[in-house]
């Protein structure tokens, strides 16, 4: 708790809110625009197992916070709560930090992706400043944010051996496996969010392997396209929030199913509109390279 107490020393309502910007860096939201923009706009092989590979370790994450069960500072000492927008970002247990673990393997894994000096002090910021904010909100102790730290390296780092390694899966076993793997541990080993983790992590599983996408098209249709999609993807999510009864958001299938349509409206839908508005190129890739860039695993 002391360093709790020392970040708290300098507190002030405008510390206040700047911490909370950078806490939601580390948001479900701005996970799913950043997701989004990178599969669709950016790189859409390297983009789907950035996603795969976060989905993965946040379903690990909340396996290991339920297997901790550590109290967070505000439950040691409620003093420590700077505001209920701060309480709000942390539901469940302390240890370990999934914002920490999220954002050190989203931006540890997208700067080996990229490769670039500037890029990699950005991600490093980005996770530095995500960190720091958990502990300054009283929401985490240190000990959380350095295990968090530790296993999105880690998770990271595995994506990244596993992808060296080449490993190749056909179509057809990668779209039934895709689909059915995901839904077999959020049924079997639920946690708070498998079914929108698993969900997804099915929609980018098999979505790329449906409909095939392009990001080596001129930069204003790929800009335009990404908008759409999170216009798409964005309104899915509220859409669905709003109108579907709350038993089947909150029913195994059916939270599931939730999140496999919203993520195929961003793998499926959105290349296919692409390729319709002559947004992305459609001309077919030779066979070699298709298989090339196809099951990849996370």
């Amino acid at each position: 708790m002391g360093l709790v107490y020392a970040l708290q020393g300098a507190a002030s309502p405008a510390l206040d809110r700047i911490m909370l910007v950078f806490t939601q860096l580390g948001s479900e939201q701005a996970y799913v625009a950043l997701l989004v923009v990178a599969f669709v706009a950016v790189d859409a092989r390297r983009g789907r197992s950035l996603a795969l590979t976060l989905l993965a370790g946040f379903y690990l994450n909340q396996l290991l916070k339920a297997a901790f069960s550590t109290q967070r500072p505000f439950q040691i000492d409620p003093t420590v709560a700077r505001s209920e927008a701060a309480l709000a970002t942390a539901p469940g247990s302390g240890f370990p930090s999934g914002h920490a673990q999220g954002t050190a393997t989203f931006w540890s894994l997208a700067a080996a992706y990229v490769r670039r000096s500037w890029f990699t002090l950005l991600a490093a910021a980005v996770v530095l400043l995500v960190s720091a904010s958990r502990v300054y909100l009283g929401v985490h102790l240190p000990i959380d944010i350095v295990g968090g730290l530790a296993f999105g390296l880690a998770v990271a780092g595995l994506s990244l051996y596993l992808q060296r390694r080449g490993v190749k899966v056909g179509r057809t076993t990668t779209v039934v496996l895709g689909l059915l793997v995901p839904l077999a541990l959020h049924l079997l080993v639920p946690t708070e969010d498998s079914g929108l983790l698993m969900g997804a992590f099915a929609a980018f599983a098999v979505g790329p392997e449906l409909v095939r996408h392009d990001t080596s098209g001129p930069v204003l249709g790929r800009v335009l396209l990404a908008a759409l999609a999170l216009a798409l993807v964005f309104g899915a999510l509220v859409g669905s929030s709003a109108l579907l009864p709350e038993e089947v958001k909150r029913s195994g299938i059916g939270s599931f199913l939730r999140y496999l349509v919203i993520g195929g409206i961003g793998t499926v839908l959105v290349p296919w509109l692409g390729r319709g508005l002559r947004l992305t190129p459609g001309a077919a890739r030779p066979a070699a390279e298709v298989r090339a860039s196809g099951g990849t695993a996370a």
